[in-house]
């Protein structure tokens, strides 16, 4: 047998071949103008805030986030100029990630004195109750209105002849950021729960047991499978720390989500 005759390929390898190939183009094609059409649906007044936001979140240890503020004070100043999003949901995340990666640094910063601690706890404090006041804010004036509803509150805010939207489908951006509200009603407790988990670890780590307590309680009540809120409170009251299941090991919540 000769070596030609090993690698011969037959007629219907080459149909098997062939059929793979066009359903593999054609995915890519197809994945390229979903994703092409969803990005470009995407409010592009706000397209690099939420990039910086992006790119804080891949900082690969929250102790070092402080050095990445100047990420969330950018993309604070750019919601900040637009009236539709000056009070939105997004503000909240901004504080709680400031919060968050002060109170990491306060906590697992070994180089740090007591007094650096106490410090970096009251600045964590602070934004952690911005973060606060902002989503119960937002709960409070979004949190049930219907679609319809939403749809008629953001119109008059969202101008077809800005010319951010130039050469845009407003139609599509505006239908995007109803469905993004609407989200938005759902996952904004579960943001306002891990506030109020902070808000605890916070007075957990200032010796203050019955406020952490009181904070651990009012995160569970918003999103019960909050276990990191969970664990504290099992910690605070003598017990072992609570451990995700397997599955939430394999399928941990997005992270953006929380």
């Amino acid at each position: 047998m000769s070596l030609g005759d090993i690698f011969k390929v037959t007629r219907g390898t080459k149909v098997i071949l062939a059929i793979t190939f066009s359903v593999s183009a054609a995915a890519i094609i197809f994945a390229f103008f979903y994703y092409r059409s969803i990005n470009r649906s995407e409010d592009p007044r706000i397209e690099t805030a939420r990039r910086l936001l992006t790119e804080f979140e891949k900082i690969p240890s929250e102790t070092e986030g402080i050095e990445a503020f100047h990420y969330l004070d950018s993309a604070f100043s750019m919601f900040s100029r637009l009236p539709d999003y000056r009070f939105s949901f997004e503000a909240g995340i901004i504080y709680n990630n400031k919060c968050s990666a002060l109170l990491m640094k306060a906590i697992y910063d070994s180089t740090i004195s007591l007094t650096e601690k106490q410090t970096l706890l009251d600045l964590s404090s602070r934004y952690c109750d911005s973060s606060i006041m902002v989503y119960k804010g937002w709960i409070s004036s979004w949190g049930s209105l219907t679609e319809e509803k939403v749809r008629d509150r953001i119109s008059p805010l969202m101008n077809r002849n800005d010319p951010a939207f130039y050469a845009r489908d407003f139609n599509k951006i505006f239908e995007r950021r109803v469905r993004n509200i609407i989200l938005a009603q759902t996952e904004t407790p579960r943001r306002l729960s891990v506030s109020l988990t902070n808000r605890g670890t916070i007075f957990r780590h200032l010796s203050m047991p019955d406020s952490a307590l009181y904070y651990f309680n009012q995160a569970l009540s918003l999103w019960k499978e909050n276990r990191t809120a969970e664990s504290n409170r099992s910690v605070l009251m003598g017990g072992d720390p609570v451990k995700p299941s397997l599955i939430e090991s394999l399928f941990p919540p997005d992270k953006n989500k929380n």
